[in-house]
């Protein structure tokens, strides 16, 4: 799917960010870090541990629709490490500036 292709602004957004993302990544681990680790799908409790918050929180902000999740069947929900780390980068974001 290339940008042009992209139906809305959010998504142009999100990809930009998806973008961002992995170069930081990259740059931080040197250049070592494998793809599939940062598409890899999480539970609530492993993107909480990552997070630093608790499950409870994670599942709370999950409902509100407030953090990226991806649904598996009709009641499951994971969550990717590379939305988790825009998600993040855009929180940390909004509260320094």
């Amino acid at each position: 799917m290339t940008p042009s292709n992209l139906k809305t602004e959010r998504e142009r957004s999100s990809l930009a960010a998806r973008q961002e993302a992995f170069k930081t990544t990259l740059r931080a681990a040197g250049g070592e870090v494998r793809v599939r680790e940062l598409f890899q799908l999480m539970t609530a409790a492993e993107a909480a541990g990552f997070l630093a918050l608790e499950v409870g929180t994670v599942r709370n902000l999950t409902y509100r629709h407030e953090i990226p999740s991806v649904k598996i069947g009709a009641r499951g929900v994971r969550y990717r490490l590379i939305d988790l780390i825009v998600w993040s980068e855009q929180r940390s974001r909004l509260a320094i500036g």
